[in-house]
């Protein structure tokens, strides 16, 4: 699968545009570390892909075809969005399986709770976990459908060390086209740099 970003523009008024004709791909298994400094778009970008914003103009394609003329549930994208609203009533296990709500089947879900080492507090609520597993369940919801298209905002955000290694060898095997929002140059060499303000 190919993400297709081609000249997208979005305002949040008509004073005010946060993107101006940016344009981007990125192929299957690639990992693009998007940079750039706080309020520059980023994170903008990442809903306009997962139709969260809608784009003034351009357009947005998964292997040619346009995500605006698909369903959300047939777009093939995951998103860890930098401030994830979890179920909080829920536990560990519940929260990641809840993309596959409608699917009716959970067999992937322990495969995921295994490789982000969440097992020992699956059946732990939301409420008690730590900032470092809060995200890993946060991006284990992003992956569990197994997306072709990935979208991470600030992944590494509370998470350091092993637990941040974890994550990036998630990422880094996962096979999706992958596009990575970060300020931190340092967790930027995960893959290709593209710096936001430059394109």
């Amino acid at each position: 699968m190919t993400l297709t970003v081609s000249d997208i523009t979005f305002g949040y008024t008509k004073e005010q545009y946060v993107l101006r004709n940016i344009s981007l791909e990125i192929e299957t298994g690639e990992i693009v570390a998007l940079l750039g400094p706080s309020g520059c778009g980023k994170s903008t970008l990442l809903h306009c892909i997962v139709g969260l914003l809608t784009p003034d103009s351009g357009s947005i394609a998964v292997d040619g075809e346009l995500v605006n003329k698909m369903k959300p549930s047939d777009r093939g994208i995951g998103i860890m969005m930098q401030d994830q609203p979890l179920y909080e009533h829920m536990t560990v296990e519940q929260n990641i399986a809840f993309p596959l709500r409608a699917q009716g089947h959970t067999e992937h879900i322990h495969d995921v709770l295994d490789r982000l080492e969440l097992t020992a507090v699956a059946k732990q609520k939301v409420s008690k976990c730590s900032g470092g597993e809060r995200r890993r369940v946060a991006f284990g919801r992003a992956i569990v459908r197994k997306p072709s298209v990935l979208l991470l905002d600030e992944p590494f955000t509370s998470v350091q060390g092993e637990l941040q290694k974890i994550i990036q060898d998630v990422v880094s095997s996962f096979g999706a086209a992958t596009l990575l929002v970060t300020h931190n140059h340092k967790t930027a060499d995960i893959g290709r740099v593209i710096d936001l303000e430059h394109l």
